[in-house]
């Protein structure tokens, strides 16, 4: 009988080794020019580090490398690798911010491109930036823990979704070149942060025990009232 290691083991050590690995010094920052250094990003406690992301990354249902990668691209958010609050804060405001540049790449195709007021296209680009401008209000920490916290941030993925099937009509009229390579790196990188924001939500649910934390936004319109 050969000798193997469980999985419950190997996956924690492959993160905290990942989380050790410093960032690409050429790499472009995905949703600010603000870098993270030593100075402003204390270094967590590894076995806190290694739970709270392996967690997180485990219920965002997509590769853990992506899902760690995508989280160190946040900047800040290495030092808030121990607090799921102070975490989530992070990953809402970039995601939002994600699905504002989204929208506005959208609303530019429409400005700039002839080919963009074409009928065939011009509605289909028009709700592609409607639903990703709408999109970011979905993205905030208020109700964090809550159990419905979970299906208001899943009204985001609808919104994007909705704009895929717009984006299939456009190229099915003729009109893939309207969507170059920028948006569809967007639209992915959208995708990557609506994930690890969904498994921050639903590992804060398992945290709070259905008992939202007070995120001091107080009734501010921060987010859709249900």
């Amino acid at each position: 009988m050969g000798f193997s290691i469980a999985p419950s083991v190997i996956i924690p050590q492959a993160i905290f080794i990942m989380l050790q690995l410093p960032l690409l010094t050429n790499a472009r920052p995905l949703f600010s020019p603000m870098a993270i250094t030593p100075a402003s990003a204390p270094a967590p406690s590894p076995a806190a580090a290694t739970n709270l992301i392996g967690e997180v990354c485990k219920k965002s249902n997509i590769d853990p490398t992506l899902c760690i990668a995508t989280l160190r691209s946040i900047p800040g958010a290495a030092s808030a690798f121990e607090d799921i609050k102070a975490l989530a804060e992070l990953v809402m405001q970039a995601a939002k911010e994600e699905s504002e540049a989204v929208g506005e790449m959208f609303g530019e195709i429409l400005g700039s491109e002839d080919d963009a007021k074409n009928p065939k296209f011009k509605h289909s680009l028009e709700l592609c930036a409607l639903d990703y401008n709408d999109a970011a209000i979905f993205f905030t920490t208020r109700g964090l823990g809550d159990v419905t916290k979970s299906l208001e941030i899943h009204s985001a993925l609808d919104n994007s979704q909705n704009c895929d099937g717009e984006l299939v009509k456009i190229t099915n009229h003729g009109g893939a070149g309207l969507i170059d390579d920028s948006i569809s790196a967007a639209i992915q990188r959208w995708k990557n942060l609506y994930a690890v924001a969904n498994g921050v939500v639903l590992y804060a649910e398992d945290v709070f025990k259905g008992n939202p934390v007070d995120d001091g936004q107080g009734d501010d319109d921060c987010g859709p009232d249900y």
